[in-house]
């Protein structure tokens, strides 16, 4: 494509000069070229080749590379300025013709490429290093010369024991004794070799090249870094490889291996030192570990991949521009936030996968809370009525800019409550008496509670979809279960009985191990309490067929209800505390 635009472009010079049909017989000739060399070359960008792709691009590979040569094109313009102005008696014309004759004579004979050959045997012929071990399937380990430089920009040639050579790519070195041991990754095999060579042996290969060339080499993309390759005890879901450089890596960080055609994505989620001996010296390097993201699939995200990549595959580092082509979070889409040190967005269809609960998991000052204050206002956006349960009472405050509907029992009702739950603990024989005055109290409450909820749900108000119940309690006490299950069973009621119409319902439960716990861990002793979490629990189970979503927030998993926690497919998980014995 370049020879025939700029056969063309030299064709301008002397247009209107020139006889007018030869002009343009010799610049059509030029535009074919270039026009065949630019389809070939757009339809062969992306993945892979299939369809009228593939068939467009075979159809004008072999005619643009053999009618584009520069031989070819040149000494057709070449020819034609001869041809066209063979009346200008110039010393110069002559001595032309004839560089060109014996040029196109020699060039069969291959007297260029053997030229070539010499001047690279003249720098390539002492060895640099000796190989000393190798590692399937790539890599080399080499006794290095004291003053040989084995930097990841100079690339070695190095002769195998069946005469065979290929490049090799310095990762680096290290003393031992009075030795230098080289490391190398093997690469691509040396297409122009060299005669008189000793097998195992390393050398110069006399081309100095780039960090990105390297890559490239290597299998990489445009804007990919080597980082290390894959070691031993790597699997499906987790990549372990050794990093080049100390500095090379960081948590979080994206890094891709090559496996066939396919890319596959992990995320750094540790690193490790350990150490090897090689010739009875110690040599100490880092191991990183990473879980696998998967394929990148255009409009989905990530997939997971079936296989692990082998042995001493290399591993890159993806650019900071990653993931900014992508489209995975949609228009509507909740984006949670970016992969660390790329462009790739991370998100998704929050508000339309309520009913499929989620749960967010950390310590106190992780951030949870924060971020489901986000949630609750993607999800107010979304025309979703919100229910947050709340023994913070920092949700009023801090989502005031949502007019929260004020759902809360008064303080009066509270002490009541508190109080007919207290008299049925300390009561005589089974407290009949003060059961029942509870249980008549609880069917007045329950009505209150189921008209106060149902005018919520049902108020078409813009500023009426996120309504708020303030619990003083802070403990586990019976009274901050009883009020929760009331309030969840009238909501689940509510949308059983007016499914066709009833919108979507978010139900937030902050401090979850407070209100939902789990009963052997929190010292939930009597029959009636774990019964008021198991109905709570069974409302979980029951929402998401009548559109309600639960959206969990809790300190540890240990403390929360498994019922409850078991039914989230969604989680969002901060800096825990994991608790257990080995």
């Amino acid at each position: 494509m370049l020879n025939g635009m700029i056969g063309g472009i030299t064709l301008f010079t002397v247009f209107g000069k020139a006889p007018q049909v030869v002009w343009w017989v010799v610049f059509g000739y030029c535009v074919i070229v270039f026009l065949l060399g630019a389809v070939c070359t757009s339809v062969s960008e992306g993945k892979g080749l299939t369809g009228w792709q593939e068939r467009v691009a075979h159809l004008t590979y072999t005619p643009s590379i053999f009618l584009g040569k520069a031989r070819i094109v040149y000494s057709i313009v070449f020819l034609f300025g001869i041809f066209c102005f063979y009346a200008t008696q110039a010393p110069e014309t002559i001595v032309l013709i004839i560089f060109w004759g014996i040029f196109m004579a020699l060039y069969p004979l291959g007297i260029p490429e053997l030229i070539s050959r010499l001047r690279k045997n003249k720098i390539s012929l002492m060895p640099s290093g000796r190989v000393i071990r190798t590692e399937a399937p790539n890599i080399v380990r080499a006794i290095l010369e004291s003053s040989n430089k084995w930097s990841t920009c100079c690339l070695k040639r190095y002769q195998q024991s069946d005469a065979e050579q290929y490049y090799v790519v310095p990762l680096f070195a290290e003393e031992h004794g009075d030795s230098i041991i080289g490391t190398g990754l093997c690469t691509m095999r040396v297409e122009e070799e060299v005669p008189g060579l000793m097998n195992g042996c390393l050398y110069d290969a006399g081309i100095d090249t780039t960090e990105e060339q390297i890559a490239f080499m290597l299998g990489g993309g445009k804007g990919s870094a080597l980082v290390g390759f894959v070691v031993e005890d790597s699997r499906i879901e987790t990549l372990r490889f050794q990093t080049l450089d100390a500095e090379c890596c960081k948590g979080g960080m994206t890094v891709w291996c090559k496996l066939g055609n396919a890319k596959v994505y992990y995320q750094l989620i540790e690193g490790v030192t350990k150490e090897e001996s090689i010739e009875t010296n110690r040599h100490g390097y880092q191991i990183a570990v990473a879980s696998q993201l998967g394929l990148l699939i255009e409009d989905r995200g990530f997939t997971k991949y079936e296989w692990l990549p082998p042995m001493n595959a290399p591993v890159f580092a993806v650019s900071q521009e990653f993931g900014s082509d992508c489209s995975t979070v949609k228009e509507g889409d909740f984006s949670y936030g970016n992969v660390p040190g790329t462009s790739f967005a991370v998100g998704g269809a929050f508000a339309d996968m309520i009913e499929y609960h989620t749960a967010i998991l950390g310590i106190t000052g992780s951030g949870k809370t924060e971020l489901a204050f986000d949630l609750i206002h993607h999800a107010v956006n979304s025309e979703t009525k919100v229910i947050c349960v709340d023994l913070t009472q920092r949700y009023e405050g801090r989502l005031s800019d949502l007019n929260p509907y004020n759902l809360s029992l008064s303080p009066d009702l509270s002490r009541e409550l508190g109080d007919k739950l207290f008299k049925v603990e300390t009561g005589r024989y089974g407290a009949p008496e003060e059961k029942e005055a509870l249980g008549e109290f609880s069917e007045r409450l329950r009505e209150d509670i189921s008209k106060n909820v149902k005018d919520f749900i049902e108020s078409q108000e813009e500023n009426s979809r996120l309504g708020i119940i303030t619990l003083n309690e802070i403990s586990n006490t019976k009274a901050t279960i009883y009020v929760t299950e009331l309030f969840l069973s009238c909501v689940l009621h509510y949308a059983r009985d007016h499914s066709a119409t009833c919108p979507r319902i978010l139900i937030v439960l902050e401090e979850a191990h407070t209100v939902v716990p789990e009963a052997s861990t929190m010292g939930l002793g009597d029959f009636e309490s774990k019964g008021l979490v198991a109905k709570i629990a069974q409302i979980a189970l029951q929402g998401r067929k009548y559109g309600v979503g639960l959206l969990v927030i809790a300190q540890r998993t240990a403390t929360v209800s498994k019922t409850v926690l078991t039914q989230c497919n969604t989680f969002v998980s901060f800096t825990c505390i994991c608790t257990g014995s080995a």
